[in-house]
């Protein structure tokens, strides 16, 4: 067989030539509402990396790839803090001046708003969603008067607040699990000062148990901004959030929630912002006080920390730099952020691929042999597109088409 598909290679290579494509790791700037002028940051980001929220020039917005447009959600100073795995539901707030009059509000594609309970009449704000978008947490008013750590059903439009059983009177969800089970939260309470909490709840939500999530040993208090997929690690920041230095930190469920506070860059401010899978993303200063888009494994984070722009200095020769890494698509492949845009002059959000495609020769299951089963692998796949398309769209145009088939034919039998 060998040998027939050697020959048809020749014939094929007499008729014309390939043409080879390739779209790797990438970086996108978002830019702002205006021309010039502003700032921008990003905050999370669907599974296809075509939805960006976060804020542009102090207002809530939606970076809309799939269309090429920049939604302004809403006309005040405004945030959009998360949003679903799909990009169609996204979770907001509203700022004010003194703090007291933010409220919660949602947006659906394409360009629906509304005000979450208990608003508009209450103090309230989300900080993340669940990927199906069914959830969200944050911070609410309780009928107590206490502003709680709150968790939302969008569905149902409800909202519940909790608090740790006798002395917290204040505190505020950001992070949730995939299956809405699992909120951590930071909480004040007498006696015990500033702590992080852990929340598992029942299926009808009400709380099954809960646990502190402690600082760092001799630091004072510390804030959990995140909570992994599956509800067993728990990401923030440990050390004075408020002043003085604060550091990266995790918490294992694996680990009875103790702290393990992660490598950082060597500056006194640091902190992991969001975790998927085995990767947590955040910022580490340097000595000099110069911020750093950072990531860490969860296997090695206590000892080895990653700054974004060594990873991705061939994306950023033109003096850019990434300062904050915000958010990570729930499949891991997209982070999004703010950074310094050296084109446009200004801070901006950005959206980073850390994925892209590498163009091969043709051996789809990479065992050094192009043979019948790369041959296959592309014929199974022929006619399917997307960005997500792996070893078998071989010339990265992402779509599997004659030109990718040609390419393993040219390759036949190469390094068998």
């Amino acid at each position: 067989m060998r040998t027939r598909w050697k020959h048809l290679t020749g014939l094929l290579c007499v008729c014309g030539t390939l043409w080879m494509g390739a779209y790797g790791q990438t970086l996108i700037w978002l830019g702002t509402l205006t021309p010039t002028g502003g700032s921008s940051a990003a905050s999370a980001v669907s599974n296809d990396g075509m939805m960006i929220v976060g804020e542009a020039n102090g207002y809530a917005t939606v970076w809309n790839r799939a269309t090429n447009t920049v939604i302004q959600v809403y006309n005040g100073s405004s945030v959009l803090v998360g949003v679903s795995a799909d990009g169609t539901r996204a979770v907001g707030l509203k700022n004010s001046v003194d703090y007291v009059y933010q409220r919660a509000f949602m947006w659906q594609s394409p360009n629906n708003f509304e005000w979450l309970p208990p608003a508009p009449d209450r103090f309230c704000w989300p900080a993340d969603i669940t990927p199906s978008g069914s959830h969200a947490v944050g911070k609410a008013s309780a009928s107590s008067g206490n502003n709680l750590p709150a968790l939302w059903d969008l569905n149902a439009r409800q909202v519940r607040t909790y608090a740790v059983p006798g002395d917290m009177y204040h505190g505020e969800a950001y992070g949730i699990s995939d299956d809405a089970r699992t909120v951590v939260a930071f909480g004040h309470g007498s006696g015990w000062g500033y702590k992080g909490v852990v929340f598992r709840l029942n299926s009808d939500g009400t709380v099954a148990a809960w646990a502190f999530l402690n600082p760092v040993l001799g630091h004072y208090g510390c804030v959990p901004r995140k909570v992994s997929g599956n509800g067993a690690i728990a990401v923030g920041n440990t050390g004075n959030f408020w002043g003085g230095g604060y550091y990266p930190v995790m918490w294992r469920e694996a680990n009875n929630w103790q702290p393990e506070q992660l490598a950082h860059l060597g500056g006194n401010a640091g902190e992991a912002f969001d975790i998927r899978g085995d990767m947590i993303v955040g910022f580490s200063a340097l000595p000099n006080g110069q911020r750093r888009a950072v990531r860490w494994r969860v296997s090695s984070a206590t000892t080895e920390v990653e700054d974004l722009n060594q990873t991705y200095a061939a994306l950023l020769s033109d003096g850019s730099r990434l300062s904050r890494a915000n958010g990570i698509s729930a499949n891991g492949r997209y982070i999004v952020g703010q950074g310094y845009n050296a084109a446009t002059g200004r801070d901006e959000a950005f959206l980073l691929d850390t994925q892209g495609c590498a163009s091969h020769n043709g051996d789809v299951d990479e065992n050094g042999c192009v043979d019948d089963a790369d041959l296959l692998a592309v014929l199974f796949a022929f006619g399917q597109s997307g960005a997500d398309l792996g070893r078998v769209d071989v010339n990265c145009d992402q779509v599997v088409d004659d030109a990718d088939l040609l390419q393993v034919l040219f390759s036949f039998g190469s390094g068998c």
